[in-house]
């Protein structure tokens, strides 16, 4: 009898050790290095913006945030990645709108419910771009120049936001561009200002350094209106263009992660966001002031913009069909 009360109470505080470990390990979280995975190619504005985010990041969660670059695939590689390690808040990947456009497509390889997104970090106009001596001088030229012969896109890859944007054009308007895919965006931007191809499809704020030394110049900016800064160039609207697609980027984690994890992370988020090195990216990258949006929030507005996506490519394709019996 005394032999099986010590036992029992023995058996009793192991348990109650074991109790006691696992919640020092849930609150000891982060312990280790936490990846940030940014599927694009370095020197880019997803990757400008993922260093930005692991070196604010880190300060808050006590540990180091590198950033680690999976090229290829239009992406695909990088989410690849995150989805086959367990759920366990230890990898953050960077998605952008080039990323969940993918999402969009009939029979997509990824859902959106694969992932929970932490945060919308900036939301920025796109454009096409040509080099500065191109002999495009107005969008007119393009237009004249498309509907004759071949005009050559260097974008992201295929079925991305420049793909589809591409896509709408041969289809909606019958242009005949051609998308030329580059995961890597120096190579992409390296194309137009090499004379490899004709046009750009890009984000304004990624481009800066160019436009402001006279190498690069918009000719089409993606928005409802013109932009400030450029005044002069004409607004896919004007033409009464129906393929305005807010270009974003986001950070998410494997859906499933632990919601304490999960809101740890939204937190160190939030205080990034609150950084004058916050502010400054956003004006570097061109993106709307009130770009951030934050843990469930961003989630719904993802989840928003690939359903209107679809729709999108759905219209246009419907008016394909009805304009020019495709």
């Amino acid at each position: 009898m005394h032999r099986d009360t010590r036992l029992r109470r023995s058996t009793a505080g192991l348990l109650g050790a074991a109790v006691l470990l696992a919640a020092g390990a849930a609150a000891a979280y982060p312990d280790r290095p936490i990846n940030m995975i940014v599927p694009w190619g370095a020197g880019g504005g997803a990757d400008r913006v993922g260093r930005i985010f692991a070196g604010l990041m880190a300060g808050r969660l006590g540990v180091s945030v590198p950033v680690i670059n999976v090229i290829g695939a239009s992406s695909q590689l990088g989410l690849d990645r995150v989805l086959g390690k367990p759920a366990e808040g230890y990898d953050i990947v960077e998605i952008t709108s080039d990323s969940y456009i993918l999402f969009a497509a009939a029979n997509a390889k990824f859902k959106v419910s694969d992932f929970a997104a932490l945060a919308v970090v900036d939301r920025q106009p796109s454009g096409f771009f040509v080099r500065d001596d191109s002999p495009f001088k107005t969008w007119a030229d393009v237009v004249t120049a498309a509907k004759a012969s071949t005009v050559t896109v260097a974008g992201s890859g295929f079925g991305t936001q420049s793909d589809v944007t591409v896509d709408y054009f041969n289809k909606a308007q019958d242009l005949k561009l051609v998308s030329v895919p580059f995961n890597d965006p120096g190579l992409r931007w390296n194309s137009l200002l090499g004379g490899y191809t004709e046009l750009l499809y890009a984000q304004f704020g990624d481009l800066e350094a160019y436009l402001s030394s006279k190498q690069l110049r918009p000719i089409l900016a993606f928005a409802d209106a013109r932009l400030p800064e450029h005044p002069d160039i004409p607004a896919a609207k004007e033409f009464g263009y129906n393929v305005d697609i807010v270009h974003f980027r986001a950070f998410a984690v494997k859906n499933g992660t632990d919601a304490a994890q999960y809101e740890a992370l939204v937190a160190a988020m939030n205080v990034a966001a609150q950084s004058p090195e916050y502010n400054r990216m956003l004006a570097d990258e061109a993106a709307v002031p009130e770009s951030y949006i934050s843990g469930a929030a961003a989630q719904a507005y993802v989840e928003k913009w690939v359903d209107a996506l679809r729709d999108l490519i759905a219209k246009n394709n419907a008016n394909s069909g009805d304009e020019h019996g495709g």
